[in-house]
């Protein structure tokens, strides 16, 4: 325990508290998951908030994916998606205008794998951003 009465034991104590105000470091990694939902939080452009299980690849010879036993349903974010607000894009360097006629994007579909990796929010909260391209819906002309 640092000694209160000194200059030294009160800057360890401050030190302390500091350090224990902090959120705890996400660790670095990917993970494979599975889009069980999603909601629109921006539907004019094309911006969704989905719902995410944890799961893994399946056994050899064909590693079908599976969802995990009891995985949380987690919240996530399409990286592609983030900046659908900015310039009129829909997602990396596709613009609204330049869409073909007969062409919509989609929200990425329920029962998809995807890759995540942990972030947190502004707020502290952990969300995960999936790491994929927009799908675009339609028929070629």
């Amino acid at each position: 325990m640092a000694n209160l009465n000194t200059i030294e034991g009160r800057r360890q104590r401050d030190l302390a508290r500091v350090i224990a105000a902090q959120p705890p470091v996400e660790p670095v990694t990917v993970q494979l998951m599975r889009v069980t939902a999603f909601t629109g939080i921006d539907i004019p452009n094309w911006r969704y908030k989905y719902d995410v299980r944890r799961a893994q690849v399946g056994t050899p010879p064909n590693y079908v994916p599976n969802v995990t036993t009891n995985a949380l349903v987690e919240p996530a974010l399409s990286v592609s998606e983030l900046t659908n607000t900015v310039g009129n894009y829909v997602s990396y360097g596709v613009l609204q205008a330049t869409i073909p006629a007969g062409f919509v994007p989609q929200p990425i579909p329920v029962g998809t794998y995807v890759l995540c990796v942990p972030h947190r929010g502004t707020d502290g909260a952990l969300v995960w951003l999936i790491v994929n391209t927009q799908a675009i819906d339609g028929v070629c002309t």
